[in-house]
């Protein structure tokens, strides 16, 4: 242990005091270096904090609102430093030297707010952005909202651009004030389908503009009836101005036309009504005219449509019916099509004047029957109500009717129905077989009756040429064969034939088969005789055309003469079953003698 303790104790000799004075003065370098250094930090500290500075930056807009994605600027000199604003408006710049700077907040090249900042003095500074929220309802002349119309809004240094919701709104946000630099007021224009409807200027100076504006775009209900006052159905009705045109269907003769630029305005003037009626041929013209229209209004629009009637007679006078018309005027060839009724009579409604508000001219009605025209008349249609004869000649037709064998029948009903009219014609045929109609020519249901009797019915179309007839239901041939069980002719027995009642035939069978004619279809009935005059058969046939019928015995066989199955088959099993007796009898006695 050293002499030198550093306990306390009596003073210490010269050796030991030399030992504590060097280890103090060391100890009062340690001290003085470690105070050196922290002076020195503190002088660094505070020349980089009069060095480098920060700066936070929040901008709203004039009701507070922060507002997010705006450029600000921080320029001193020639030193331009930019941040865009977070959603909650804060920018922030660091590492900025001291000194004073010009803050400045853009919205595209227009300062909307701007202030002069010293650093590091200011650490957090507010901007006011001057800018507006916009909002504008569009209304047309009825006080409803109308979408689609688009919004230009410039000034001296902004422009912006919008369109109208379905509920008529536009919102514009973040618009600069009129009176920042470089902005002034603005003009406002608002377009529908290119054309000016609203014009007029515009100070933006407040935080929030909320307005109402009515554009003359008007409502025109338009109903097209005729002379009658009756609505024309079938319409495509056009409006053409200056600079605007529209087009509506009008099924039931109204059209309406929502939001239509009044003829006030610049570039539009008064519209143009072109009305047309969709027919066979395409779509006619029915009315035209031109009007201005500045207010919403329904209208009822006269057009010159009469009611014609084309009556088709014969030269007799008679009436004519289910013939077709065919109707042309100088706006359109073959517009429409008709047909006669029971009286004669086509009717067509809203048929223009021929010199009316829009002139049908001449008419021309064409008639015909089966696809071939029969008649056609020129004329004009004058009145309200206007009706044209048209005279149609009827051709002479010649029907002959034959027999199966080709001669001709007289005395027979002759009946024809129009398939197209259905008007009947009546005939009876002359010695020749012959009938004379004065029909039109076409199709026809004929039918021939002998005695009230339907004996044929067809369909024929009949025209210039005589038409000439073979009935084979009249005077046909028929065959009747018989025949046993076993398939073989008959040679004896006798056969009757009827027809309602009336005997046709009676004859003995001979094997061959028999042939007889018949005047008409008929139900026959068959009575099959035996040689001792019993009815051993009857059978019925229907016999309508040339044919041949097999009548078969089936309980009888022929023998040299008719037969009946039933004692033959008797006699068969009553042999087979003696002879069956006899065998076992011969077959047991075998037996027997072998046991």
């Amino acid at each position: 242990m050293s002499s030198c303790s550093e306990k306390p104790g009596p003073p210490l000799n010269p050796g030991c005091r030399i030992t504590w004075w060097r280890r103090m003065s060391g100890s009062r370098r340690l001290w003085s270096a470690l105070l050196a250094v922290f002076l020195l930090f503190s002088c660094l500290s505070m020349v980089y904090g009069q060095a480098e500075g920060s700066l936070t930056v929040l901008v709203r807009d004039p009701l507070g609102s922060p507002i997010g994605g705006l450029e600000v600027r921080l320029i001193r000199g020639e030193e331009v430093r930019k941040f865009v604003t977070n959603s909650t408006g804060y920018a922030e710049f660091r590492h900025l030297s001291p000194g004073e700077y010009l803050l400045k907040a853009k919205l595209d090249n227009v300062t909307v707010a701007e202030k002069l900042v010293k650093v590091p003095e200011e650490r957090e500074v507010s901007l006011t952005a001057l800018l507006s929220t916009i909002r504008l309802k569009l209304m047309n002349l009825d006080g409803e909202p109308v979408g689609g119309l688009e919004l230009k809004m410039e000034s001296a240094g902004y422009k912006v651009s919008a369109k109208s919701n379905e509920k008529g709104v536009i919102r514009l946000e973040r618009i600069p004030y009129s009176g920042l630099e470089g902005v002034g007021g603005y003009s406002m224009k608002i377009e529908m389908k290119g054309i000016l409807v609203y014009e007029r200027s515009l100070e933006v100076d407040e935080p929030m503009i909320s307005e109402n504006i009515t554009i003359p775009l008007l409502s025109l209900r338009l109903t097209i009836v005729n002379l009658e006052g009756e609505p024309v159905p079938r319409l495509k009705v056009k409006l053409s101005s200056e600079g605007y045109s529209a087009e509506r269907e009008a099924g039931n003769g109204t059209a309406l036309f929502k939001n239509l630029p009044s003829s006030s305005l610049e570039g539009v003037g008064a519209y143009e009504i072109n009305v047309s009626m969709r027919t066979a041929g395409g779509y006619m013209p029915i009315y035209s005219e031109k009007r201005a229209f500045e207010s919403s209004q329904s209208l009822s629009l006269i057009a010159d449509l009469a009611k014609l009637s084309v009556k088709v007679v014969d030269k007799e006078g008679s009436p004519v019916r289910g013939i077709r018309v065919l109707l042309s005027n100088e706006l359109m060839e073959n517009f429409t099509l008709g047909a006669t009724d029971k009286n004669g009579v086509a009717v067509f409604k809203n048929v223009p004047l021929s010199r009316g508000r829009v002139s049908a001219g001449a008419y021309s009605a064409m008639v015909f029957r089966a696809g071939k025209l029969i008649g056609e008349e020129k004329f004009e249609v004058m009145k309200v109500e206007e009706t044209v004869k048209l005279v149609v000649e009827r051709g002479e037709v010649r029907l002959k009717i034959l027999d199966h064998r080709g001669n001709p029948l007289a005395g027979y009903q002759i009946t024809l129905v129009d398939q197209l009219s259905g008007e009947k014609y009546n005939g009876t045929t002359d010695e020749r077989g012959e009938a004379v109609f004065r029909i039109f020519y076409g199709p026809y249901d004929l039918e021939v009756y002998k005695d009230g009797k339907l004996i044929h019915s067809s369909q024929v179309r009949l025209g210039e040429k005589s038409v000439e007839l073979r009935l084979k239901e009249v005077n046909f041939p028929i065959t009747i064969q018989v025949v046993d069980a076993l398939g073989a002719p008959i040679s004896s027995a006798r056969m009757r034939l009827y027809s309602g009642g009336e005997l046709l035939l009676d004859r003995d069978l001979n094997g061959e088969p028999i042939t007889l004619s018949l005047p008409q279809p008929a139900e026959l009935r068959c009575d099959i005789y035996s040689d001792a005059g019993q009815l051993i058969h009857r059978e019925s046939i229907y016999a309508s055309e040339p044919s041949s019928h097999l009548i078969e015995l089936k309980d009888y066989v022929y023998l040299n003469g008719l037969v009946r199955l039933e004692p033959i088959a008797s006699g068969i099993v009553l042999t087979m079953f003696a002879a069956s007796l006899l065998f076992s009898a011969i077959l047991l006695r075998r037996v027997r003698r072998k046991g």
